[in-house]
C-alpha cells in the first residue's frame, strides 16, 4: 500500500509539473502574441499616416482625416460648380470670393480634422468647381449620373496627399 501511495504521489507531482509547464508555455505564447499584436498595431498606425501640402508646408494626418479632406475638396467642387452654374444662368458678374459659402468654407465640416485645413481644401475645390460651372464645362471634374465630382488627378494635385 505504501508503494502505491508513493507511485500516486510521484504521478501527481509529475502531472503537476506537466500542467505547470503547459501553463508557462501558454503564458509565454500569450506574451508573444500580445507583443506581435502591439507590433502590428504600430505598423498599422505608421501605414495610416499621411501628409498634405498646404502653401508649401506639410501637415500630418491619419487615414480618417485624409478622407475628410478629400471630401472637403469634393464638396467644395460640387458647391462651386452649382454656384458658378447659377451665376451663369442668372447672368450675374462672376465672383466666387464674395459668396458666403466660399468665405466660410465650412460646408460639410466634420470635427475630426483641423477646421483651417478643411476650409482651405473646401475653398480649393470650390474655385475649381466654380470655374467649371460658370464656363459650362468639365475641366476639373465630371458629371456622374447627375452628380458632379472633382477628377481624381485634380484632387491629388490639390491635396498633395502622400502616405509615409
Amino acid at each position: 500500500m505504501k508503494t502505491l501511495q508513493k507511485v500516486f504521489i510521484v504521478l501527481s507531482l509529475a502531472l503537476t509539473a506537466v500542467i505547470g509547464a503547459s501553463a508557462q508555455d501558454r503564458d509565454r505564447n500569450d506574451r508573444r502574441d500580445n507583443r506581435d499584436d502591439r507590433y502590428n498595431n504600430n505598423r498599422q498606425q505608421q501605414n495610416d499616416r499621411w501628409r498634405v501640402r498646404r502653401s508649401g508646408r506639410y501637415y500630418t494626418v491619419n487615414q480618417n482625416q485624409a478622407e475628410i479632406l478629400r471630401q472637403a475638396v469634393n464638396a467644395g467642387y460640387q458647391q462651386g460648380y452649382q454656384a458658378g452654374r447659377d451665376q451663369r444662368q442668372n447672368r450675374r458678374r462672376a465672383n466666387y470670393r464674395s459668396m458666403s459659402i466660399y468665405r466660410s468654407g465650412d460646408y460639410g465640416y466634420q470635427s475630426g480634422v483641423d477646421r483651417n485645413l478643411y476650409q482651405y481644401y473646401f475653398q480649393q475645390g470650390f474655385q475649381q468647381g466654380y470655374d467649371d460651372g460658370v464656363n459650362s464645362r468639365f475641366r476639373y471634374g465630371r458629371n456622374e449620373g447627375g452628380s458632379v465630382n472633382i477628377l481624381g488627378n485634380i484632387l491629388t494635385s490639390l491635396l498633395g496627399l502622400q502616405r509615409y
